[in-house]
Order: structure tokens, then sequence, then C-alpha cells
């Protein structure tokens, strides 16, 4: 084995298991607020997976996409956390948009 296929196949199982925790805690974890916690994992156990990716196929079409995803993965999971949590706080306090407004003096 080459010292790039190693190198592959360990992050490849950090990746895996960094998944494996994420979807571990999600399962665990009693409301959607502390679920939100483990977006952040997943998307750097997808990155982990792509450098992996990438080292075993070097710069080409699949690893350059691979890359890309875990990169997208890891930009975009606070903007999805940051909308959910929102979400969730409109559907159960209602609009505290207005309700703050209504406060002020």
């Amino acid at each position: 084995m080459s010292w790039r296929a190693v190198v592959a196949v360990i992050l490849l199982i950090g990746g895996g298991v960094l998944e494996l925790i994420a979807v571990l805690g999600i399962c665990v974890m009693r409301d959607a607020y502390d679920r939100l916690h483990y977006v952040g994992l997943a998307g750097f156990g997808a990155l982990i997976i792509g450098l992996a990716v990438l080292i075993r196929e070097s710069f080409s079409l699949i690893g350059d996409k691979a890359l890309l995803v875990g990169v997208i993965l890891v930009l975009t999971g606070p903007i999805l956390v940051q909308t959910t949590a929102r979400s969730l706080l409109i559907r159960e306090l209602g609009d505290w948009r207005t309700k703050a407004r209504q406060e002020e003096p």
C-alpha cells in the first residue's frame, strides 16, 4: 500500500467516526435545540471524508467535487442551524419582533 492509501483510509475512518458520533448524538438528544449542536460535527466529518477522497484520487474531478461538498457543508451548517433555531422560536413564541416593538417605550 502506498502512503496515500494509508492516509486516505485513516481519514476515512476518522470522518466515519465523526459522522457516527453525530448520528448517535442526534438520536440521544431530547429536543430539537440540543440536536442542532451536532450539525457542525456532521459537516466536519463530511469534510474529512472529502479530504480522504481528495488524497486518494488527487486533484481530479472526483477529488475536487468531494472537497467542495465537504467545504459547502461546513460553511452552510451554521446558516442551517441559525434558521432552524429561529423557526423553532417563532413556532413556539409567535413573531417575537412584533412583541419587541410593542414593549419599546
